[in-house]
Formats: structure tokens, C-alpha cells, sequence
């Protein structure tokens, strides 16, 4: 979905960056705490204990609510639309007195 991966920094995470592609490498941010990193998903494989811990600690962070995909250790089942950030834009007619043709006059 060309987003960019952030990953708490552990020699598990250092071994497995080093033997992939470069491309993918470039896409992997490791940061040694997540804490203050910034990041709009959070994808987690492991067990239920831990999967709720890092949702607690999520619920105490400042801004935004933070979505959680919990999988199994191994699990594949990922929802990659959930990684998609949508973006509208609304354009306000009204200000043109409800008349849309008003607005390209200029």
C-alpha cells in the first residue's frame, strides 16, 4: 500500500531488515521506542497479553486514535484497506449563494 513501516529497534528486527531488498529496507523506519514515533496503524502478531498491553499504552498517547490489527504468530490475514488513509474535500457552494456557476465567474 506504499506506506512506511516504523519498528521498535530489537536484534530480532535488526536480523531480518538485513536480509531483505534494499527497496524494502528504505521503507522500514526502526525506532527505539514508539512512544513518541509518529504512525497511523498498528499491526501486531503475537499473543493476547501483549496485544493488550500495547493497546493500553496506545489509549494513553496524545492525538489521533491509533487502528489495531491483532494476529496470531504467523497469522496472515491482514486488512491492507485498513492501511489506506482516505482524504476528502468539500467544496462550500453556499458561500456562491447556492449557485455553483457563481463561482467560476471571476
Amino acid at each position: 500500500v506504499g506506506s512506511l513501516a516504523v519498528v521498535q529497534e530489537n536484534p530480532a528486527i535488526e536480523a531480518v531488515l538485513r536480509g531483505l531488498p534494499a527497496a524494502v529496507q528504505s521503507r522500514v523506519r526502526v525506532v527505539g521506542s514508539t512512544d513518541e514515533a509518529a504512525f497511523d496503524a498498528v499491526l501486531h502478531h503475537g499473543d493476547s497479553d501483549h496485544l493488550r498491553a500495547i493497546c493500553e499504552g496506545l489509549a494513553r498517547r496524545a492525538g489521533p486514535i491509533v487502528g489495531v490489527q491483532g494476529l496470531p504468530h504467523g497469522g496472515e490475514g491482514l486488512a491492507l484497506e485498513r492501511l489506506l488513509i482516505e482524504r476528502s474535500l468539500s467544496v462550500n457552494t453556499a458561500a456562491a449563494g447556492g449557485n455553483a456557476s457563481l463561482m467560476t465567474i471571476g
